[in-house]
């Protein structure tokens, strides 16, 4: 494109800048997650913990995420439980969030996400802590995500169960739901697919 401008061979010099723009873009962000993704590997991932309202990050992910949903007609929903807070990095939990929502988007047009977050107390011995709860949900068909993840049986270290079109983003999400002593498992369901972060209080 940058050839067929500086030759004077492009009819619309406006549509090739505008193309060139997301391509540099598209190409800042996988700078941007491999930097991360190799943070997270050599353990230089440094969180800043403070107490974080699910809530109100919940919102404002949907909110950022409305207008490429629209796009893709995928239909967004959330619901969190009332005053639900945890302990965590606002920044990379909010991370987390979009990219789970954004992926659900990207990969299941037409369909519906939800996201939903509350409390639960995990089952075993006694004097274990309740977790705080954050799931995103993807309507439709069923995905090929076979295992669950994050040391369940089954599956491998550092890998997702499937492996179709998981790319960066998810694996930066383990990579930090970890990084706060935390779990993330995969579900499938006969409505889809349920991605579900456990945290500890």
């Amino acid at each position: 494109m940058t050839e067929a401008l500086e030759d004077g061979l492009a009819e619309d010099p406006t549509r090739y800048h505008a193309q060139m723009r997301q391509e540099v873009d598209r190409m800042v962000r996988m700078v941007d997650d491999l930097f991360e993704l190799s943070r997270i590997h050599v353990g230089a991932l440094q969180l800043t913990l403070q107490p974080v309202a699910l809530g109100d990050l919940v919102s404002e992910t949907l909110a950022g995420a409305d207008p490429v949903a629209r796009e893709r007609r995928v239909r967004l929903s959330g619901h969190v439980e009332q005053g639900l807070e945890l302990v965590a990095d606002p920044g990379e939990l909010s991370r987390v969030i979009s990219n789970l929502l954004m992926n659900a988007i990207r990969h299941h047009p037409g369909r519906r996400s939800r996201l939903g977050g509350g409390t639960r107390c995990p089952r075993g011995r006694g004097g274990q802590h309740p977790r705080r709860l954050w799931r995103a949900e993807r309507g439709g068909r069923r995905p090929r995500l076979r295992h669950r993840l994050a040391g369940q049986p089954g599956t491998q270290p550092r890998q997702w169960a499937g492996g179709h079109g998981a790319g960066l983003g998810l694996a930066i999400v383990r990579g930090i739901v970890e990084a706060h002593s935390g779990q993330i498992v995969v579900e499938n369901e006969a409505s889809g697919c349920r991605f579900r972060v456990l945290l500890p209080t």
